[in-house]
């Protein structure tokens, strides 16, 4: 997962027994305030861009146990609102031969543009909420479905390449509501991972953390765990 520490490769300005702040001007707009919480260590890296840093420098200097919390109340203060943490789940390395070896059930495939017709049937089946979060389209880089014995598409899934820079494929992932509890999720994540690892691609899963469903189908998937991800919402702030 090193493509999401590339955000804190850069000059430490605090460092506590559980939170660093990193000073990284290569970050963009849209990431001056990047929060990563990792869940092997527990342990909270920022990263930010000097104009946010400058307005914390005595904070950072004063306050050699400043944690996660407090920093983040100062954030509210001073107007800096972060977007809804995600977690992130990753396909560990000594997982990839099991699966790999692993068939591919026979009613899972491949979906087209042929299958257009049942794949708009298959989004009138599930809520508009469900179809904004997951965020599975047809047309992404590659889609899949678990097709019933009458040729309807129960559950689908699609993936896309996760920025220019990376190797990660994430995925996303919806279930009719009326076929939910049965595993088609479960199994359809676990065929969507073999095909990224087979194209040369990390899959990747994200989910919000309030998303029980959503993160009990990764651990059910085989999925591990890497942290907890947030940045800043600009459209919000309103400190300067």
């Amino acid at each position: 997962m090193d493509f999401w520490q590339g955000p804190f490769d850069g000059k430490r300005v605090h460092h506590g027994a559980h939170l660093s702040v990193i000073l990284n001007e290569a970050l963009d707009e849209s990431e001056r305030v990047t929060v990563l919480k990792t869940a092997g260590d527990g342990r909270t890296a920022v990263a930010m861009r000097s104009e946010v840093a400058n307005r914390f420098s005595e904070v950072f200097a004063s306050t050699a146990n400043l944690d996660e919390d407090s920093l983040l109340a100062r954030f509210v203060e001073e107007g800096i609102i972060l977007h809804g943490a995600d977690n992130i789940y990753y396909l560990s390395e000594d997982s990839h031969e099991p699966l790999l070896t692993e068939p591919t059930p026979s009613d899972i495939r491949q979906l087209g543009d042929e299958d257009a017709a049942q794949f708009a049937e298959f989004q009138a089946g599930v809520s508009e909420q469900d179809l904004d979060d997951a965020q599975v389209e047809l047309d992404d880089w590659a889609v899949f479905g678990v097709i019933g014995a009458n040729g309807r598409i129960l559950s689908a899934g699609s993936m896309y390449p996760w920025q220019q820079d990376s190797k990660l494929a994430d995925i996303g992932v919806l279930t009719r509501t009326d076929e939910r509890g049965r595993g088609h999720a479960r199994r359809l994540v676990r065929a969507m991972c073999r095909h990224a690892l087979n194209q040369g691609y990390e899959p990747q899963y994200r989910c919000q953390l309030d998303n029980v469903a959503s993160n009990i189908l990764a651990c059910a998937a085989g999925l591990t765990l890497f942290g907890q991800w947030q940045i800043v919402t600009p459209a919000i702030e309103t400190g300067g």
